[in-house]
């Protein structure tokens, strides 16, 4: 199968490495805590910053709309993408990864970032620290992914979009029914 590096069809870009005064409300404060195992942004884990802290915590990137966000240290292989109207800022130990590809499309590419197959990768790449363990972001760029035919990227994404789209469902449902059986017991 045909590979790409990673530089040639994205950007990546290294969050800030320090952490602003949090406050009640504001721009969104992206951690790693709010980036779920599957994928997903957990709100009740966002924390917030300044309008002023946000002009310089963005000066390296502003996330947008469809970056893919991974973290590279100390909890690895959290992988989300931003969604529409977003505002807000990554927080430690985040980076965006950016399409500027045609030849990718970007939730084929945030799909197989949580793959099995990427997972095992990213596990070999990991450096044991004394403290934390990471992944190098200078080296991300160079990694490797599959090139496969943007058409059959389309339908893997239609197949793997309506499955998150039904577990989604499933999960409000579930928590709907957890709430009714909380009021009844």
């Amino acid at each position: 199968m045909k590979r790409i590096m990673i530089n040639e069809i994205c950007k990546v870009y290294d969050g800030p490495h320090a952490t602003p005064n949090k406050t009640e409300y504001g721009p969104i404060y992206l951690g790693i805590d709010a980036i779920t195992e599957d994928g997903m942004l957990d709100a009740t884990q966002f924390a917030h910053l300044s309008e002023e802290d946000y002009i310089k915590w963005t000066k390296r990137v502003i996330p947008q709309e469809n970056d893919i966000v991974f973290s590279y240290e100390a909890t690895l292989g959290r992988y989300t993408m931003i969604p529409k109207g977003f505002h807000g800022c990554l927080g430690r130990r985040l980076a965006i990864i950016r399409n500027v590809s045609n030849k990718i499309n970007t939730r084929w590419l945030y799909y197989y970032f949580r793959s099995p197959e990427w997972t095992s990768f990213i596990r070999n790449q990991t450096v044991k620290g004394s403290t934390v363990d990471r992944i190098s972001v200078e080296d991300f760029p160079k990694y490797t992914v599959p090139l496969i035919p943007i058409g059959k990227q389309n339908r893997i994404v239609d197949v793997l979009d309506k499955i998150d789209r039904r577990i989604a469902n499933n999960k409000k449902i579930n928590d709907y029914l957890a709430y009714q059986f909380s009021m009844v017991a």
